[in-house]
Parts: C-alpha cells; sequence; structure tokens
C-alpha cells in the first residue's frame, strides 16, 4: 500500500501543441493534459546501472494516482520549472490505482 500523503510534489503533464503567429509561422505551445500531485524521487546509480541507462541522464520516477486521461510517451512533465521527456508508464501492479511515469531530465 501506498501512502497517499507522499504525494507531495505538483507536477503538470503536459503535450506539445501547434499555434501560428501574426505572420503565419507555426509555434509550439504547451497544453495541460494533467496537473496532479505526485511522489518524485530521483532513480539511484544501481537502478540506472541495470537499466543500462547513462549516468549523465538525470532519470526520475513520478508516482501519480492513476486517471482515465490519456497519457503517452510524447507527453512532457514540468516539475519546479524543470522539463522532464516521458520514456516509460506503468500501470503500477495492473491495479488502476497508481500511475509511475519515468522520465529524463531535459538539459
Amino acid at each position: 500500500m501506498i501512502n497517499p500523503g507522499k504525494l507531495n510534489k505538483k507536477i503538470k503533464i503536459y503535450k506539445t501543441g501547434t499555434e501560428y503567429d501574426d505572420y503565419g509561422e507555426p509555434l509550439d505551445v504547451p497544453v495541460i493534459v494533467y496537473e496532479c500531485w505526485a511522489s518524485v524521487k530521483n532513480k539511484s546509480g544501481t537502478e540506472q546501472f541495470k537499466a543500462a541507462t547513462p549516468f549523465s541522464k538525470v532519470v526520475t520516477s513520478f508516482l501519480i494516482r492513476y486517471t482515465k486521461k490519456v497519457i503517452d510517451t510524447t507527453m512532457k512533465i514540468d516539475f519546479k520549472g524543470d522539463v522532464y521527456n516521458i520514456v516509460y508508464i506503468d500501470n503500477y501492479n495492473f491495479t488502476n490505482e497508481w500511475i509511475e511515469i519515468t522520465a529524463e531530465k531535459v538539459k
């Protein structure tokens, strides 16, 4: 059982939409898909080694309550002003109670 009190960090999950400026040029703009509370933890060196992930990347795990909103690997996470690319989404233990999102910090 996961303690809901650990969902103490606010995150925004968004996709990139397109708008046009006054000259008709396309602009990429963030479109918020889901805003929620999460438990956030950086992957340890051991976890990164087991996953064969380069240590130069900051890999972070975001645990959120299950939602029916569609979240996919084309989306990004905004956490404390930093942007993370979603690389993996897991319906935690297939219970439809929690979703674990693994993401890499964009430098």
